[in-house]
């Protein structure tokens, strides 16, 4: 092993290393970002009327139900 294969092999590991330090830095920064803790109600009113009435299986009469009381529902029951 010579002195240009011990340097390519140590600018190789920091060039890994530096990528996946920035890499980590990325996601630390991301979760600042978004949030640790999502308002699942928000998350839920989103979702269409058909989307959330597939959800509570073996609930009776939601058909008639519109998207806040299905979300209540959907909130109470899980």
């Amino acid at each position: 092993m010579n002195l240009t294969t011990t340097t390519n092999s140590v600018m190789m590991f920091c060039i890994l290393a530096s990528m996946a330090i920035f890499d980590a830095f990325s996601t630390l920064l991301s979760i600042l970002k978004k949030g640790i803790f999502v308002d699942q109600k928000s998350l839920l009113m989103q979702k269409t009327n058909i989307e959330l009435k597939a959800m509570p299986a073996g609930v009776k009469s939601i058909s008639n139900m519109n998207k806040k009381q299905l979300v209540d529902l959907i909130l109470v029951a899980f």
